[in-house]
């Protein structure tokens, strides 16, 4: 068999796939009426067993809430390269939506956590592939970003450290290890596909120009790694990685900020838990990045399910950037008695009703309102 023959088999196998996964379904719930394209997170079984390109084209990895309102997705493997076979696939599934014209009137991207890195640098590159394919390029409205990573991590400095040295100490690489679903004591530095990209240096390199698509930022600082069975990895991660974090991303990366700071919050006036006070947050933001909401006991993979993990405080409020964010929204303010030395004073700024709701809902109900 010729190669060229090989190749025609091979699109003709992504075609086929595409197809199926792309088939028309039931019209889907939108966001101010625009369909909805998830772009998941990264997938820690792909480092262990690649998966083919009909697994990748057909799974559903973000949450039952999101998928129940989504019409597309653009799926990658994590054993893959941001600029080489992750590109690839993510361009061979927006073909397929720009032949559809799912996104004439405008679509909505909803990223977790490495889904944040892949759609920026889908979204500075689409404009050239799809005229070189003669396709209109996707009409992005704005991203929603949960947790985003496309700032990078210290798990993932830590992973490719570990990978290549033997002086790492055995309580990082394990926690590391643990969290990406690898031994790093015998892992191979190629073996760790789209880990290299999440390398803060290497993730602040990859497309980086400004474009004008508005992302809206949802970061968290919680830690309860207990319902999948790792709970003591929750702090051994936290002492790995710079500043506050949600148990696997930096906040200087969910927040947008424009440098790898280890800063405590998306904002120097208000802490992840709501109160107003002085704190490190960042000194800029990356151009048409928005920190939005925040809050405290959320942490990496809840925050995009339909749970409700406490209370939830605002950044940014108030504002259309594609999306019109327009929060209910309410402050208390706790003062004491002279003999109540054990109550915490102050005022909180809250968003309404996050007590009994859970982020997303908020979040989607917010824009459809």
């Amino acid at each position: 068999m010729t190669i060229t023959t090989m190749i025609g088999k091979l699109t003709g196998l992504i075609a086929m796939t595409l197809a199926a996964a792309l088939a028309p379904a039931a019209a889907q719930a939108q966001i101010a009426g625009h369909n909805v394209i998830l772009v998941h997170g990264f997938v820690i079984t792909d480092l262990v067993k690649p998966p083919t390109t009909a697994e990748i084209l057909t799974r559903r990895k973000m949450s039952t809430y999101w998928q129940d309102r989504a019409e597309g997705y653009l799926n990658w493997s994590g054993a893959d390269r941001l600029e080489g076979g992750i590109a690839r696939m993510v361009f061979e599934q927006a073909k397929g939506y720009a032949a559809q014209g799912l996104c004439d009137n405008g679509c909505v991207l909803v990223t977790h956590s490495t889904g944040d890195m892949v759609a920026r640098y889908f979204m500075q590159n689409q404009a050239n592939w799809m005229r070189n394919a003669g396709l209109k390029p996707l009409k992005i409205i704005g991203t929603l970003d949960y947790a985003g990573a496309g700032g990078g991590t210290d798990l993932a400095d830590v992973a490719v450290a570990a990978a290549n040295s033997e002086y790492v100490p055995e309580p990082l690489k394990w926690a590391a290890g643990a969290v990406l679903g690898l031994d790093l004591n015998v892992t191979d530095y190629k073996d760790l596909g789209v880990v290299i990209d999440l390398q803060t240096s290497v993730a602040r390199s990859h497309a980086m120009a400004p474009n004008s698509v508005p992302r809206l930022r949802f970061s968290a600082s919680g830690g309860d790694l207990a319902e999948i069975g790792m709970g003591q990895v929750r702090t051994i991660t936290k002492t790995m990685i710079r500043g506050a974090d949600d148990t696997v991303v930096p906040a200087h990366s969910s927040c947008g900020a424009s440098a790898p700071f280890a800063i405590e919050s998306c904002s120097g006036k208000i802490a992840y838990s709501g109160k107003r006070t002085t704190v490190y947050g960042p000194s800029g933001l990356l151009y048409n990045h928005f920190p939005v909401l925040m809050a405290s006991g959320y942490d990496h993979f809840n925050i995009v399910k339909d749970e409700q993990h406490g209370r939830v405080t605002y950044v940014l409020n108030n504002f259309m950037s594609g999306l019109g964010v327009d929060f209910q929204t309410f402050t208390q303010t706790v003062t004491r008695n002279w003999w109540e030395f054990w109550k915490e004073t102050g005022t909180w700024q809250y968003v309404a009703n996050s007590d009994t709701k859970s982020l997303s809902s908020l979040i989607y109900d917010t824009f459809n309102n």
